[in-house]
């Protein structure tokens, strides 16, 4: 399943997952391009912060058109979207300002806490109780993680790690608060009205944050590109089958799923970038996909548990 949440350098992924390499690479769809460690960092009020969300709209009109499908009589259409509001809107913004404050490696641990948070939050607010294999499984594929994420650098500040959590916060409430909206309308319809406000969001911030530029783009046209192609990839495509599956499974085992990011991350690196995994790296990946297998196979034809209130006597 793949991950809706967002922020920068998040390689989907509302998430500052970085490949590491002689450049870096930010592996967040939001912002798919190569940062060398000399450069300025991209900010929320830079334009190249949103360059992405605008071909995203306009392809998800384009199918919404060629469908004949509407966002008119949406269920609880505000509240969708405030959800968009919140995640990509938010969680990219709060991500976007605390990558720049912090190292990729600490901010690919954070990250990795989504999972976790999505189940603990599914237990609370949903009732949603997984069963004790579902749970090894989690706990399996965390401790793959571990192996793949490594040691985070030092020199990080604590308001890069607030506000980092913050994004990841963010990125599970949303799961949360659409599992639990229980909509019946057509998955497009949403996802193109939650992506709707986060632009209009996005614009909002881009004009009143301090020390805003409206010049040229810091960016050459092949990062551009690279950045367009993969917002339509992560905001549309990514977007679309999150909350397809979403709305098909309990938010706690979507929320699983989510673990398999960063060894996307790393598959990807090796095969697009040639580069090489290391042993641990290798171990962890292999975890985490027999983890998330295993759960797939138990999954099937299960529905979500929930823990029903106690009458009161």
């Amino acid at each position: 399943m793949l991950d809706p949440d967002g922020t920068t350098a998040r390689g989907l992924e509302c998430k500052a997952r970085a490949v590491r390499g002689p450049d870096e690479i930010v592996d967040m769809p939001e912002l798919l391009v190569h940062h060398h460690p000399n450069a300025a960092p991209v900010r929320v009020h830079d334009p190249e912060s949103v360059v992405h969300i605008p071909p995203t709209v306009e392809v998800l009109g384009a199918f919404l058109l060629a469908t004949g499908s509407s966002v008119r009589g949406i269920q609880h259409s505000v509240k969708v979207a405030m959800l968009g509001v919140l995640n990509p809107g938010i969680a990219y913004a709060l991500g976007l300002i605390g990558l720049a404050q912090i190292n990729a490696s600490l901010s690919v641990i954070i990250w990795a806490t989504e999972p976790v948070l999505i189940v603990f939050m599914a237990f609370v607010f949903l009732h949603e109780r997984l069963p004790l294999s579902n749970l090894f499984c989690l706990a399996a594929a965390m401790a793959g993680l571990v192996l793949v994420i490594g040691t985070p650098s030092q020199g990080d500040s604590l308001p890069g790690v607030v506000l980092t959590f913050s994004a990841v916060l963010a990125c599970a409430l949303y799961s949360i608060l659409l599992r639990r909206m229980n909509l019946t309308d057509g998955t497009l319809p949403i996802v193109f009205l939650q992506q709707t406000s986060a632009l209009v969001f996005a614009v909002v911030v881009l004009f009143v944050a301090p020390g805003r530029s409206f010049g040229s783009i810091n960016a050459t046209q092949s990062q551009v590109a690279s950045a367009i192609v993969a917002g339509a990839l992560y905001y549309g495509v990514a977007f679309l089958l999150y909350v397809a599956g979403l709305r098909r499974t309990s938010a706690a085992r979507a929320g699983m799923f989510l673990t398999l990011i960063p060894v996307f991350g790393l598959l990807f690196s090796a095969l697009v970038l040639g580069e090489a995994l290391d042993t641990g790296q290798f171990l962890g990946s292999m975890v985490v996909i027999g983890s998330m297998t295993m759960l797939a196979r138990r999954s099937v034809g299960q529905s979500p548990r929930r823990i029903e209130p106690q009458p009161e006597r």
